[in-house]
């Protein structure tokens, strides 16, 4: 009877794993593009996908990965040019070296731009991001803060000292992401350090040696050690998918059906 009983629950368990084993996405590769950054990538909710082309244009594929428009600014986009795609109406690229934020409808219009030394900033920023409130998150190297920019108001109306969260000595911050009323800085020295939608700061994700962060869902993926990592931000639960071992793959951005990886100066797509 025991040896009965040990006999269904191994089928059991065997029949809830092997469905959960079918549904694992499985990445089919479909093409190699050229791009010019592996940090200057983003992707919206809907699937679009916005990276710079060796030219340094800014390219938008749609959900499948076709070219829908490519934007070619005025001034080119530097090296460190970050792109924040987490509004659906419109598209921010933050050029470090010029301190300019450039705002695109979702057609690749320009909307505005502005210079952040015009509203009285003092120092640099490291880097920016949209904020749900038609704000701007700033990090200020300069004074160590987490500001955020009112234009209306054409000023930063709250700053959060960082002082006693970053290590002064080590930081290298690499990007700021507001997502799920969470803000999200990346410190590819120590972590992601996360605030909430009032800059108050909540707690360090330990995840150093992260170039860029994405989300899909109620998770945080990123590229490291030879795997894409998922973490789920609300169930504390992590997964991992293993990537080619010939592949130096350093970032990645993830869609429903789409998986970008991005070593170098190439981007290798795939299925999934």
């Amino acid at each position: 009877m025991k040896r009965n009983r040990t006999i269904a629950i191994v089928w059991l368990l065997l029949c809830v794993a092997i469905p959960a084993l079918a549904q694992q996405k499985q990445p089919e590769f479909l093409q190699t593009i050229p791009v010019s950054s592996a940090t200057a990538i983003a992707a919206d909710q809907k699937g679009i996908v916005y990276l710079l082309n060796p030219r340094r244009n800014l390219v938008q594929l749609d959900s499948l990965g076709r070219l829908l428009t490519v934007y070619s600014p005025q001034t080119i986009l530097g090296r460190n040019t970050t792109i924040d795609a987490g509004n659906p109406l419109k598209l921010l690229l933050f050029n470090q070296d010029r301190q300019e934020l450039l705002l695109l409808d979702r057609f690749l219009r320009p909307i505005s731009s502005a210079l952040l030394p015009e509203f009285g900033l003092n120092g640099t920023v490291r880097a920016a991001a949209l904020a749900s409130d038609d704000g701007f998150w700033l990090f200020n190297e300069t004074d160590f803060t987490l500001g955020k920019l009112d234009m209306r108001m054409r000023k930063v109306v709250f700053e959060t000292p960082l002082s006693l969260v970053l290590d002064h000595n080590r930081f290298d911050v690499r990007m700021i992401r507001e997502y799920q009323n969470q803000v999200y800085l990346l410190d590819y020295n120590a972590g992601i350090y996360v605030f909430d939608n009032l800059g108050n700061y909540k707690q360090k994700l330990p995840l150093s040696e992260v170039a860029y962060i994405g989300f899909l869902g109620n998770e945080l993926y990123y590229v490291k050690d030879g795997s894409l990592h998922f973490y789920d931000l609300y169930k504390q639960q992590q997964r991992t998918i293993s990537l080619p071992k010939d592949k130096k793959y350093t970032t990645a951005l993830a869609t429903d059906n789409r998986l970008y990886l991005f070593a170098g100066k190439t981007a290798d797509v795939y299925s999934w």
